[in-house]
Order: structure tokens, then C-alpha cells, then sequence
């Protein structure tokens, strides 16, 4: 069965990861960065919840919402008001400016997905909600590989790039290998498979984009 892991900020916010039992939650975020001033998210604390649990009391109450692209567009143009009010409270307790520029970015995203949640809880919601959210954490991967190939000397950015490429046939390869373990023969099937490719195809997208960050924060001392 999937589980849904929250990361809550102290300051504000709830961070949805779909991840299914038997695979390890993605503590990166919190755990790469717990380092003192070494990023924003020492501030977080990951809570591991039943997903099924949420899913039955909102089964109680309404009905799983087709999200289509005018309501997903709707549900950015709220967060984006949320998210200015988090910034305002990061300012207000000194955070570095780096650091609120990556927390603001993620938590839109992470709110993006836990509001599409709370809309369609189905299995093919929480499929879409999860390919959903790694195209917008591609976007912020590609927004940090670029500032960070921007500091760096020429010399220094073919490591760069010829990194990145590893990355993607990486990042194929790695979809192809959850493809045929989704098989029949191998997990038997069903279309908790189809959730859980999304899944992983999210937290490789994620997983980068938060390397490159933390990159960026050492390669500009950003601490």
C-alpha cells in the first residue's frame, strides 16, 4: 500500500511524497540538508502518515475531482498567494536569500501536489498528481543547473555538462528498469504498478534537482 510522507515545515507548510511501503522515504531533503547553515530545510521534520487513512475520511465526505488544466492552473494561481506569505515569514527571521529562493520554489510545488491530492485521491489521481509534480521539479532542475553553470569557470562547466548527461542516461535507464519490474512476472500487477512508476519517476527528478541546488549553495558559499 502507498503511504503519503509529510514533511511540515516549523514555520509553515506540508510536503506530500508519494512513496510505496518497502521503499525507503526520501529523507534527502531534510537529511542533506540538516547540516547548520546549510540549508533552509534543517527546519523540517518528516512525519510518516497512512495515506489510505486520509483517502477513507475523504471518501466520507466528497468524491475523488477530475483535475483538469483550468483547475491545476487555478490551484498554482492560490499557492502563489500562499507562497508570498511564506517568503515574508522567511525574510522576517533572517533566512538567507538563497535559501528562501529554493524553499519558496519547492514549496509551491510540494503544495501543488498536495492540493491535487486532496482533489483526487484515486490511484490514477495520485498517478497523475505525481507526474504532474516532477514536470515542475524538472523546470526547477533545469533553473538550478543553470545558475550553477553560470558560476563556474569555463573550464569547470564541461564537468557540468557532461555530468547532467550521465544524469539522463541515468534517469532512462533507471525508468526502464521500474517498467519491467512493474510486469506481471515480477510485482503481479495492477495498477498500484502504474503508481508506483510515477512515484519513482518523481523522486529521481526531485533527488536532482535538490543536488544541483546543493551544489549551487557551496559553489556561491550560500550558507
Amino acid at each position: 500500500s502507498p503511504v503519503m510522507i509529510l514533511v511540515i515545515d516549523q514555520i509553515s507548510g506540508i510536503k506530500p511524497i508519494i512513496q510505496n511501503i518497502g521503499f525507503k522515504a526520501d529523507n534527502r531533503l531534510a537529511a542533506s540538508n540538516s547540516k547548520p547553515k546549510q540549508s533552509f530545510s534543517m527546519k523540517f521534520v518528516l512525519l510518516t502518515v497512512g495515506l489510505f487513512t486520509q483517502i477513507l475520511s475523504f471518501s466520507q465526505t466528497k468524491e475523488p475531482v477530475e483535475v483538469t488544466p483550468a483547475l491545476q492552473k487555478k490551484l498554482l494561481q492560490d499557492i502563489n498567494k500562499e507562497v508570498l506569505k511564506r517568503k515574508q515569514r522567511l525574510e522576517a527571521v533572517n533566512e538567507n536569500t538563497t535559501h528562501i529562493e529554493f524553499a519558496t520554489d519547492t514549496f509551491r510545488v510540494e503544495r501543488f501536489m498536495a492540493k491535487w491530492i486532496e482533489l483526487d485521491y484515486s490511484d490514477f489521481g495520485m498517478r497523475d498528481a505525481a507526474y504532474a509534480t516532477a514536470k515542475l521539479y524538472d523546470n526547477l532542475l533545469n533553473k538550478y543547473y543553470q545558475k550553477l553553470l553560470a558560476v563556474l569557470k569555463d573550464e569547470d562547466k564541461k564537468t557540468l555538462v557532461q555530468t547532467q548527461k550521465a544524469w539522463i542516461t541515468f534517469r532512462d535507464s533507471e525508468a526502464r528498469l521500474v517498467e519491467t519490474i512493474s510486469k506481471d512476472d515480477y510485482s503481479g500487477g495492477g495498477t498500484m504498478q502504474r503508481l508506483t512508476e510515477a512515484s519513482e519517476h518523481l523522486n529521481i527528478i526531485k533527488n536532482r534537482t535538490i543536488a544541483l541546488y546543493e551544489h549551487y549553495v557551496r559553489a556561491t558559499q550560500s550558507y
